[in-house]
């Protein structure tokens, strides 16, 4: 009977080896995400191309910036115990496509040379992705 009770006491050591390992972090990296292009169907001009990708990025709490015409800038952040987690994304678009690219990040253990982020970033991407498709009728 107290074996049977004491038994999860002996994993602790093997449990917390485990979480304090390098290897818990490196689970949480992914290939970055980069979506395909959103192809904008017919009839929706620039500006509403510019009003849609305003409202996704508004819903999901990111800031913007137009950096020139066509060409936007959204900042997420995320406040976490002590950290702030940053996500910068460069959006261009037109009247027939919207692409979205990674810019910049801040504790997300961006890895350029293995091409690898934390896989909170490519969750925040995938929602941008969808609202903006959302929002232009592009599915």
């Amino acid at each position: 009977m107290l074996q049977k009770i004491f038994r999860p006491v002996y994993m602790l050591p093997l449990a917390a080896l485990l979480v304090a390992s390098p290897w818990a972090e490196a689970g949480r990296l992914q290939p970055i995400y980069t979506p395909d292009p959103i192809e904008i169907p017919a009839g929706k001009s620039a500006n509403d191309v510019n009003q849609g990708i305003r409202k996704a990025l508004f819903s999901l709490d990111f800031k913007t910036k137009e950096i020139s015409p066509g060409h936007l800038e959204a900042t997420h952040v995320k406040h976490s115990r002590d950290m702030e987690h940053t996500a910068v994304l460069t959006i261009k678009y037109d009247s027939k496509t919207v692409r979205i690219a990674y810019k910049d990040s801040k504790d997300l253990n961006y890895d350029q040379k293995a091409g690898e982020i934390h896989g909170t970033y490519n969750r925040w991407v995938r929602n941008v992705e969808k609202r903006i498709r959302s929002n232009l009728g592009s599915y």
